[in-house]
């Protein structure tokens, strides 16, 4: 069934790993959808940041990751608050749907046993099967969520001599409206100029780091996106960039995120 309602994508921060909170917060957003918000992406910055938008967790439908770094897969407070509170203050005892591919899912429920596997129940009776119980793992590379399609796809992010880290971007398409969310990713061009060319995709929003180029680096620089064609970079809304540089002309893209910036699909 299709969304009737206007998707919105609500950037909670559009920061990287080492943003100074007091500017902006980590990456993350709330795709909204018929069935309430999508939480994409859950640094440790995310439910302060939903807090001043007065969004409490329990209204989110579900979490998707893209990979497993802190600032994009870090639930346990997200977790918490969904089954220890509410907007009003009494607890709901919620569970939460975690929703990702099972190569980051597998490793995520592991290591949430450690955080939330022991819990006091509703009745105050302490238990040990806190991750079956106060989370839903839903292992997939495709999802629909309240008319809003989610499909996962591989970037390169942390890849190289035979390694390579599982991380996904994005394409979140409601209707014949598509936009793509890169995730983090080292400069891949061949999907970005295929999203392009695409008339049903409206935005790209793309990772995109200004410090200067390092050997080790595994983010999207600015200087490489400058070397995408005009009809790319025209779609191009850059994230993950925590603050734009004095002396960079931001018109070479569409837009560049802020903390609490609100797109239309």
């Amino acid at each position: 069934m299709r969304y009737a309602g206007d998707v919105k994508i609500t950037f909670l921060g559009s920061g990287g790993a080492f943003t100074d909170f007091r500017q902006n917060y980590h990456n993350n957003a709330l795709v909204e959808t018929g069935a309430g918000p999508v939480l994409l992406d859950c640094g440790f910055t995310a439910a302060q940041s939903m807090r001043e938008l007065g969004i409490h967790p329990g209204a989110l439908s579900a979490v998707l990751f893209t990979h497993l770094h802190a600032d994009h897969a870090s639930p346990e407070q997200v977790i918490w608050e969904r089954y220890y509170s509410g907007p009003h203050g009494f607890p709901e005892f919620k569970p939460t749907r975690l929703v990702a591919p099972g190569e980051l899912l597998s490793p995520m429920k592991a290591s949430l046993e450690h955080y939330i596997g022991i819990y006091s129940d509703p009745t105050g009776t302490v238990r040990d099967d806190g991750v079956d119980s106060l989370v839903q793992f839903e292992h997939t590379r495709e999802v629909e969520i309240g008319g809003v399609r989610f499909q996962f796809f591989r970037v390169p992010h942390v890849h190289g001599n035979n390694i390579d880290k599982a991380a996904f971007g994005v394409k979140i398409t409601e209707g014949n409206k598509t936009v793509m969310w890169s995730g983090d990713t080292t400069f891949s061009p061949d999907w970005v100029r295929r999203a392009a060319d695409d008339p049903n995709v409206t935005q790209i929003f793309h990772e995109c780091t200004f410090f200067p180029h390092f050997r080790g680096t595994v983010h999207t620089h600015w200087n490489e996106l400058l070397t995408l064609p005009d009809d790319a970079r025209s779609k191009l809304t850059l994230m993950h960039h925590t603050a734009v540089p004095d002396g960079v002309d931001i018109e070479a893209v569409a837009d560049a995120a802020r903390r609490h910036q609100i797109f239309e699909l």
